[in-house]
């Protein structure tokens, strides 16, 4: 008896701790702004294991000004946060991180090599929504 509620509580134990592993999330999926404002952007992921490969595309809502795609591959670090390397359509490029909050997630784009700084107008910090759990555009 003693043994079977040990053997259950180990379980229950390696449960948890498997659940409370941020790593083991996938971020596979299609995100967008969580605000809508005049300079869309867009980013797709797909995930396999701890690695992942990136795909984004930006504009603005008139159709004036840069409109950069861009792709990239990473990895899933500790805290479940997707760190990746990226480069776009004018030849910039930089690290990204992807991280999950709650409802929202949080990219950081950091340009590196600034190439055409038209584009540069899209980096930074942005705050998105997963819309679906399936890639839109074509990841590598």
């Amino acid at each position: 008896m003693k043994r079977l509620l040990a053997l259950a509580l180990l379980a229950i134990t390696t449960t948890t701790v498997r659940a409370a592993d941020p790593a083991a999330a996938s971020l596979t999926g299609h995100y967008e702004l969580a605000k809508k404002n005049n300079s869309p952007l867009s980013l797709d992921v797909q995930q396999k294991g701890k690695t992942a490969t990136t795909s984004f595309s930006a504009a603005h809502a008139d159709g004036s000004g840069a409109a950069p795609d861009g792709d990239g591959e990473g990895t899933v670090n500790a805290k479940g946060e997707l760190e990746f390397k990226w480069t776009d359509s004018f030849d910039n490029a930089g690290t990204g991180v992807l991280r999950h909050d709650g409802k929202l997630y949080h990219l950081s784009l950091k340009p590196s090599k600034v190439t055409d700084p038209r584009a540069t107008v899209f980096y930074g910090e942005i705050t998105l929504k997963r819309t679906s759990t399936k890639p839109q555009m074509s990841t590598r």
